[in-house]
């Protein structure tokens, strides 16, 4: 899907998504169902936020960015 994930830190380090980009439009996340980092227990390997989201046009949403600075993959779970 083409899509851009915005963020904003909330006075924390991390950034957490508010709002998905879908085809110009932007559409506000409702709440995040579930939030986690995955990475494997060996040292220097990748590390990946991915988050489940529901926006605000009932849409859910997988989240997923490689840290520290990867970009965002979108992809429509249900509701699409």
């Amino acid at each position: 899907m083409i899509a851009r994930v915005e963020c904003r830190s909330e006075g924390r380090g991390d950034d957490r998504p508010v709002a998905v980009w879908i085809g110009g439009e932007r559409v506000p996340i409702a709440n995040i169902t579930d939030e986690r980092l995955e990475g494997s227990a060996e040292a220097g390997r990748p590390v990946r936020h991915v988050a489940r989201v529901r926006l605000e046009d009932g849409r859910l949403l997988r989240l997923e960015r490689t840290l520290p600075d990867g970009g965002w993959r979108v992809e429509i779970l249900a509701g699409g």
